[in-house]
């Protein structure tokens, strides 16, 4: 029983490093990757972004700029934010890592510098999915629920956040990507 226990560790560790192996090695990487590999021909679909479907021209190593009336978005607050693309991470960067050592002695910065764990974490791409970046800062680290009294705030983008409740409800569209 013993030799079998240890048979299985170190073939769990030998797949652990062959996955970890060809992850991206930080969050800029993991954006870069998303850009060339995965999402390279999706900025003109009508897939669109996450939360609102709008269209997008690449620009930079890994951003965008959104083309608004694709979807009717209207900007709430923030139009520089409006105009670009970001790149929201389904379950939030302080979700992953709050409650890591390296978090609370110096926040998210000092964990991309310091924590291997929360780099792999940080940089999962299958949790990442480009979003216009006011919809991605209003929804902050919110949970996702149903709000279906919350009026619409993005014009014709059906994504919508209750800042009191800390909740943000995403278009029906994406419901199934983010529940998973």
């Amino acid at each position: 029983m013993k030799k079998s226990g240890l048979a299985f560790a170190f073939i769990l560790s030998m797949v652990g490093q062959h996955v970890l192996a060809g992850a991206p090695e930080s969050f800029e990487k993991a954006k870069i990757a998303l850009r060339e590999k995965v999402y390279f021909d999706r900025q003109t679909s009508d897939v669109g972004d996450l939360y609102c479907g709008c269209r997008w021209t690449w620009m930079g190593r890994s951003g965008g700029r959104l083309d608004l009336k694709s979807c009717g978005y209207e900007v709430r607050s923030d139009s520089n934010r409006a105009q670009r693309i970001e790149w929201e991470h389904i379950v939030p960067a302080w979700v992953l890592g709050h409650q890591r050592q390296c978090w609370q002695k110096g926040g998210r910065e000092n964990c991309k510098t310091s924590d291997p764990v929360f780099r792999v974490m940080e940089s999962d791409m299958h949790n990442l999915s480009p979003t216009i970046g006011e919809v991605n800062a209003d929804r902050s680290n919110y949970s996702y629920g149903m709000l279906p009294s919350t009026p619409h705030q993005y014009g014709a983008c059906p994504t919508r956040t209750d800042f009191k409740q800390r909740v943000t409800e995403p278009r029906d569209a994406v419901k199934g990507l983010v529940a998973r």
